[in-house]
């Protein structure tokens, strides 16, 4: 407007119009939080707010205070973010294997030791007598071979 002129009601709201904010306030709008980014419900009234609560604009303050003061590479953690990672670990385990030729004396002899110490559970005792029976039975049937009494 230049000086002299007389201004009309609709040069003086568009004059104000420019100065508003780009986005007008609605109620029931939705803005998100200038710390941590969760949502914040705009009322009809009142300053829009630009926090979701007091803790985010106290943390907010304290970012503007380290900015101003030459402290802000020091960067707040909100929260820690845990992350798995999958590892593959290979374990060697023994696989049990039938014994061979000169390794059955060892694997009876192991047997018998765990028998004395009570390593063999008694559920498996009947089992284990009737299949050393069996054993006898096949040696005793054995042609050209006799046990050696002690």
């Amino acid at each position: 407007m230049k000086t002299g002129e007389k201004s009309t009601t609709s040069e003086t709201i568009a004059a104000t119009d420019d100065r508003r904010s780009p986005s007008p306030r609605r109620p029931g709008q939705t803005l998100s939080c200038g710390w941590c980014g969760s949502p914040i419900l705009v009322s009809a009234r009142g300053r829009i707010p630009k926090w979701c609560s007091s803790s985010c604009r106290h943390r907010a303050w304290e970012l503007t205070r380290a900015v101003a003061s030459g402290r802000a590479a020091v960067q707040v953690v909100d929260r820690a973010v845990e992350v798995d990672r999958l590892v593959t670990v290979f374990q060697e385990v023994p696989v049990p294997t039938v014994p061979k030729g000169a390794d059955w004396p060892a694997a009876l002899t192991q047997l018998a030791t765990a028998l004395d110490t009570g390593r063999v559970y008694d559920r498996d005792l009947p089992a284990l007598a009737q299949a050393l029976a069996d054993v006898a039975d096949a040696l005793d049937r054995r042609p050209g071979w006799r046990l050696r009494p002690r």
